[in-house]
């Protein structure tokens, strides 16, 4: 009986974080993401974020470890979202997650799938990549701590870069990240992987 009690406190309290961070990742996108930049000529940093939102297209997998976010890559095709938001407390070294998101979107690339992982860290901000602009000071509960994984699928991702590019939305990206954000994904997409 007193496991079946502690069961239950443990399972609120993850399901009572599980909702702290959704929450705090869907403030992050809509008084950041969604917001016009000056620097983006005038676009917001994710413009097609809001209606995701507004589409329900936008899934989350919570604090379900790197086995949670495999089988949100694996399940990615079963379901109508655009994006797995897949975010974890217990953070993987920033290096590891990094290279293991890499190797998995080289993966994807070679056997045709048209999926692509995305991370975002604590360890590794905008303002370390050069993108002081996109920095979201006083936007998120800094009491919380996560990473997160964007699962989506790759074709998206880069007709939307298509369509950006000319707008001049990475006019101001240093060099080597609209290498990444940009031209990795396009070779990923043409099959280079």
């Amino acid at each position: 009986m007193q496991k079946q009690r502690l069961a239950r406190r443990l399972f609120k309290r993850w399901d009572l974080m599980s909702k702290e961070i959704e929450q705090d990742i869907r403030t992050w996108s809509k008084d950041f993401l969604e917001i016009p930049n000056e620097k983006l000529n005038g676009l917001p940093p994710c413009p097609y974020a809001r209606k995701a939102w507004a589409d329900d297209k936008v899934v989350f997998s919570i604090n379900t470890g790197i086995d949670g976010l495999l089988q949100a890559i694996r399940k990615f095709d079963s379901h109508d979202y655009d994006i797995v938001v897949w975010a974890n407390e217990d953070l993987p070294d920033m290096d590891y997650l990094d290279g293991l998101c890499d190797g998995m979107n080289e993966l994807m690339s070679i056997a045709g799938i048209d999926l692509h992982l995305m991370v975002f860290h604590p360890d590794y901000d905008a303002a370390e990549a050069g993108l002081d602009f996109l920095v979201d000071d006083g936007v998120t509960d800094d009491s919380l701590s996560y990473c997160m994984v964007f699962v989506q699928k790759l074709s998206k991702l880069d007709d939307a870069a298509l369509y950006l590019e000319k707008s001049n939305y990475y006019e101001h990206f240093p060099d080597d990240i609209y290498e990444t954000l940009v031209v990795e994904r396009r070779r990923l997409r043409d099959g280079n992987g």
